[in-house]
């Protein structure tokens, strides 16, 4: 091979690491779970306790009513991380999340991808939802998952004039793409303490779907968790 060819050869090599390793590492800020590049973010509660907390995402939705009639069978609350649009279009059910003494957190109005957005989107997003689940809920949040998991420069100061804070999990249960039993082995099988499990009651707003499998699923989350872990809102973990 003529030594320009080689060259080449090289140089593409290197800059294929190169790209390969930038876009792990751009992954790793904006999207990892753990990371706290950009900001602190909830990942776990302390390892010492025996709590656990079942968060659920994208609601309210029309799974929402049979989630909260599961928990309240087994006086268990959890966490809700509500979409601005879904709490404008099932008022009733941001209510009685409420009511029945769930933590209700953030989820951006529209649930959009932060990647890429003005600071100015991002606190459209946010401080509208706070004003939407204040107002039908009586509650003002001090929680907030990003849609996605995912982060953007800009966020966390947005996050911090509104006294909000961010909350990712420690176990995603993949509900939203598994079958039932796949999701109870997900979340069984990797539950330690301080655990925080992803699960979904609700759909993105303008998007469709069944949260079906999750509701399936919880049931027997709950029979194979309790007794082993008590399950807690996140602000108690």
């Amino acid at each position: 091979m003529p030594t320009t060819d080689v060259g080449l050869a090289v140089w593409l090599l290197l800059s294929f690491v190169f790209l390969t390793g930038l876009g792990v590492l751009v992954w790793y800020v904006v999207a990892a779970p753990g990371s706290q590049v950009l900001g602190k973010s909830i990942v776990h509660g302390p390892r010492g306790s025996r709590r656990i907390a079942l968060t659920f995402d994208d609601g309210p939705g029309e799974a929402t009513a049979a989630i909260l009639d599961m928990l309240k069978q087994a006086e268990i609350r959890a966490t809700f991380f509500l979409c601005g649009q879904n709490v404008e279009r099932y008022p009733g059910l941001a209510r009685r999340i409420a009511e029945e003494g769930h933590e209700i957190g953030n989820h951006t109005y529209s649930h959009p991808r932060l990647l890429g957005r003005t600071p100015g989107k991002i606190a459209w997003e946010i401080e509208l939802t706070q004003n939407i689940i204040a107002h039908r809920t009586g509650r003002t949040p001090a929680l907030f998952r990003p849609p996605y998991g995912l982060r953007w420069f800009g966020l966390f100061s947005i996050l911090k004039r509104n006294g909000l804070t961010s909350v990712m999990w420690s176990i995603n249960s993949r509900d939203w793409k598994r079958h039932p039993a796949e999701i109870v082995e997900r979340v069984v099988n990797h539950e330690t303490p301080g655990a925080i499990i992803l699960l979904h009651d609700g759909i993105p707003p303008r998007k469709s779907g069944s949260r079906q499998a999750t509701v399936e699923a919880l049931r027997d989350i709950l029979h194979a968790t309790m007794g082993r872990f008590e399950c807690v809102p996140v602000s108690e973990l």
